[in-house]
């Protein structure tokens, strides 16, 4: 793992001294450009993927995962990202996505001890494929109707048809190229895990190692979002009225369902941010749906703010380590994940078993009632896995302020980031989404983003009512975080508390990389 980092370090350092002082340039016949937008994007995928690995140092070696297909798979994905970015027609922008997503798929099933992981990776596979034909299906319908597969040519050739293209002489034509866009558009939210397409997305998050699905949320999605913003700004601009309103109901769609299924989610933290992740897509989207440069910005300084907010939570679940082992701390010693009659249920569910069937207690504690009501039927298979204690969820945040006061204000400002609170990092972010997307007039999407929000809220503030209002006798006891950890919850929650102090710096790098689009 430290040769990969040293190699994407060095990629990094070539990238800021060589290619930032050179000008616009595009290659192989306009397949791949190189511009102030996809130099910016491709850094900050690269110094993701860093921090990825660094995440992941500890993680491995507690599971025991001694593959060496992690780190090539990583990197290879994150050169398919930065392949994605450059990319400037649909038959690079096609091959960029697969050398993207094949790696994420061995990813996903990297924990062969685990079920959950292995059906992670078998859903990822299936339905990335699906995905994959479904955008390829469009580009050929595309091909079809403009013969060409440049971004500008397709653009240029369709110009001025918005909201005209049904009285068109070559109607079939043109049908054809909207279809293929409709297409392309659906092939492009399954990547995003963007509402209506989300449904593969917690079950990902929740059987893949952490630090892999910490990569999920960040390296794959930002790369996507780079390249849905060239292509609907570039290719598709001319039928901004038609692919606005399906963004839009995208966006709502996906801030609605990803707000209402992170407040059920109560035994799985992953679960929890996946659910996040998919209301923070539909935030993401809005800037998208604004169609205009504001919007781009916007989107950008929310996307580099969320990527800050990821890393800190998933650095926090990684830490939440505690010094009992699951097993230990709810007295769930032995249980098949196959077996699910009633009976054997209830002699799981007694709170002290000691190895033997036979010596339990009459009495079940607080703990092991929360777990029994809270558990659905899939989740007997997650208390099977080692997960490294993520498996309590929330319950994890009792009594932490006693325990560990730092990492409890870590949490409590990681949490009121997300929800939105000023002056933090998070709140400003969307402030800035909102206010292009209002000033776009899309006034309906803004008014339900500003209202999940605040009811999302809910549970954010949650977690920090269990870390410093819980009257809770029990208190876990954490390992010592390693220095990796340290450094990315250090740097990570100055980014969030302080960012206001002097916003500008970033602001003006998001402007003029949105300005070359």
């Amino acid at each position: 793992m430290g040769q990969a980092i040293l190699i994407l370090l060095m990629t990094l350092w070539m990238a800021v001294n060589r290619f930032q002082t050179l000008p616009n340039f595009v290659l192989y016949q306009h397949n791949l450009i190189f511009d102030d937008f996809s130099f910016k994007m491709s850094i900050v995928l690269i110094s993701s993927t860093i921090i990825c690995l660094l995440l992941g140092r500890d993680y491995l070696k507690l599971e025991k995962i001694n593959l060496f297909e992690y780190v090539i798979f990583i990197l290879l994905s994150c050169l398919g990202g930065c392949w994605l970015v450059t990319s400037y027609d649909f038959f690079t922008m096609y091959l960029a996505i697969e050398l993207l997503s094949l790696p994420l798929y061995g990813l996903a099933a990297l924990k062969t001890r685990s079920l959950l992981s292995t059906e992670a990776g078998l859903k990822y596979f299936i339905l990335g494929a699906f995905s994959s034909g479904l955008f390829l299906f469009g580009v050929s319908l595309i091909y079809l109707a403009t013969g060409s597969l440049n971004f500008v040519e397709i653009g240029q050739l369709f110009a001025g048809m918005s909201g005209d293209w049904f009285n068109s002489s070559s109607f079939s034509f043109t049908a054809a190229y909207f279809i293929g866009m409709i297409f392309v558009m659906v092939g492009l939210l399954f990547k995003l895990a963007a509402a209506p397409f989300h449904m593969w997305s917690p079950d990902v998050y929740e059987g893949a190692p952490t630090p892999v699905t910490a990569y999920f949320a960040i390296v794959p999605k930002m790369a996507v979002f780079a390249i849905t913003i060239r292509v609907f700004y570039v290719t598709f601009f001319d039928m901004s009225l038609e692919w606005q309103k399906i963004i839009g109901l995208c966006a709502i769609g996906s801030m609605i369902i990803g707000t209402l299924g992170a407040m059920i989610q109560k035994l799985d933290l992953k679960r929890l941010l996946a659910y996040s992740a998919i209301g923070n897509a539909g935030y993401m989207l809005l800037g998208i749906g604004a169609g205009n440069v504001e919007g781009i910005q916007g989107l950008l300084l929310y996307a580099l703010i969320y990527i800050v907010m990821t890393f800190n939570a998933f650095a926090t679940i990684l830490t939440l380590r505690s010094k009992k082992s699951l097993v230990e701390s709810t007295n769930h010693a032995i249980f098949n994940w196959e077996r699910d009659h009633s009976s054997a249920k209830a002699l799981f569910y007694t709170p002290s078993l000691t190895g033997t069937l036979s010596s339990y207690k009459a009495e079940p504690s607080s703990q092991d009632l929360w777990v029994q009501q809270s558990l659905i039927p899939r989740q007997y298979a997650v208390l099977s896995q080692n997960s490294l204690g993520s498996l309590k969820g929330i319950l994890q945040f009792r009594t932490l302020s006693k325990t560990s006061p730092l990492l409890a204000i870590t949490v409590a400002f990681m949490m009121f980031s997300i929800a939105g609170v000023p002056p933090l990092a998070g709140f400003i972010g969307k402030f800035y989404l909102f206010f292009a997307a209002a000033h776009s007039g899309i006034y309906l999407s803004v008014f339900v983003g500003i209202l999940v929000n605040v009811i999302g809220s809910f549970y954010y503030i949650r977690c920090i009512k269990l870390a410093y209002f819980d009257q809770s006798k029990e208190w876990t006891c954490l390992y010592p975080m390693g220095k990796e950890l340290s450094l990315v919850l250090g740097s990570t929650i100055l980014f969030i508390s302080f960012y206001f102090l002097y916003p500008s710096t970033l602001i003006l790098w998001v402007q003029n990389a949105s300005l070359v689009l």
